[in-house]
């Protein structure tokens, strides 16, 4: 009897558990754009145009965030190649998802996309004015199948926290998404009390991809987008900002010389293109091969002249943090190379390996995400 009594307690649990889950559904989130959207039921059919996406869908669906991919644009495979090995290291079956290539112009296969039978769209902000300019919108709308747009490169810092709290409650991994928000707040207040107490805002050029077209090429920057809103989150002033009539472009070195910013920054990523002499930062590297392709870098005619400000150091860091959820670490190493009297005990590797232990189910493996060098090859 006692048995029966039990079995019936759980049962009732249950059905209170379930009644709980559908009775959230159907639910209305505002995504990235602001826009409201309605979510009928638990999506199982996601079509994820970024493939970064999969940094932010680890966090929340921590045992298998390619479970409720119906299909993806893997342009993770190559703005990061070595994340994505390590990826198909932890979960190998994301090599069989269907792959549907989605730019940010809007240019899809629309019928192959509707094949796949999606039951949610998460395209990214930048794709906005294509998609809703054209077909995609009006279609994906008579069909009833709702779009979300994301976001963690735009504007990583201010997006990142409203992107992931969406997301908890579209998939039902609201603990989820807090827990690490908890985490990832705590650290940047703290990188942000010691950047409030600064006598002046650091001036600082980043130099994208440095080497990304050759040798010969220098210096391409980004103004109010990705790298310039993550300097300006740890209370630096980006240069470059001042300097490009839009997000993007090329900044004389002639300029360099005459501004002498405090901190002169490469950022280096294993994405390749034909005649890239990039720094190879990720996974799969040594630090030797990193220091090489750097001291290249750093021969380049003039360069020697236009870090003088910076003491004729260069420091260098992994480009892909900016299109990361877990770009926290990116703040933290910005955070040191800034304020390192204040910052010295700062370990922004270690912060980087606690949020895959805690926060994902990601392997443990070795990895360059940053290195500094003088003009005489010695580390600064």
């Amino acid at each position: 009897m006692k048995g029966l009594q039990r079995l019936l307690a759980v049962l009732a649990l249950l059905l209170t558990t379930s009644t709980v889950a559908l009775a959230a559904y159907p639910l209305q989130v505002s995504d990235v754009a602001g826009r409201l959207v309605r979510i009928a039921a638990p999506p199982q059919r996601i079509y994820v145009q970024n493939g970064n996406t999969m940094t932010a869908l680890a966090l929340l669906e921590r045992e298998d965030p390619f479970a409720r991919l119906a299909g993806w644009n893997n342009s993770l495979g190559d703005s990061d190649p070595s994340l994505w090995r390590l990826m198909q290291q932890r979960w190998p079956h994301a090599t069989q998802l269907p792959l549907l290539p989605f730019d940010s112009a809007g240019h899809v296969d629309l019928e192959a996309l509707l094949r796949l039978r999606p039951d949610l769209v998460l395209l990214s902000l930048e794709s906005r004015p294509a998609v809703e300019g054209g077909r995609i919108a009006a279609l994906l709308a008579a069909l009833n199948i709702p779009i979300l747009y994301v976001d963690s490169s735009r504007n990583p810092v201010a997006h990142l926290p409203a992107m992931l709290q969406m997301l908890g409650q579209v998939l039902g991994r609201e603990a989820e998404a807090q827990a690490y928000l908890d985490f990832y707040q705590a650290r940047l207040n703290a990188i942000q009390q010691v950047a409030a107490t600064a006598p002046r805002p650091p001036r600082v050029f980043v130099e994208i991809r440095a080497g990304r077209l050759g040798l010969a090429q220098c210096c391409f920057s980004q103004g109010n987008t990705a790298w310039g809103y993550l300097i300006e989150a740890v209370g630096g002033r980006n240069i470059a900002k001042q300097l490009l009539p839009g997000m993007t472009g090329d900044i004389a070195l002639e300029t360099l010389i005459g501004l002498q910013p405090d901190l002169y920054l490469m950022t280096g990523t294993q994405r390749q293109r034909k005649g890239a002499r990039t720094i190879p930062f990720g996974y799969d590297i040594s630090v030797s091969e990193a220091e090489q392709a750097m001291t290249r870098l750093m021969q380049r005619k003039g360069l020697a002249l236009a870090t003088q400000g910076a003491g004729g150091c260069v420091q260098a860091l992994y480009h892909q943090f900016y299109d990361s959820a877990f770009h926290i670490a990116a703040l933290e190493h910005l955070a040191k190379m800034l304020y390192p009297d204040r910052l010295a005990a700062l370990d922004p590797d270690q912060t980087y390996r606690e949020v895959l232990k805690r926060f994902t189910t990601l392997p443990d493996a070795d990895f360059v995400f940053h290195i500094s060098r003088n003009h005489a090859g010695e580390p600064c």
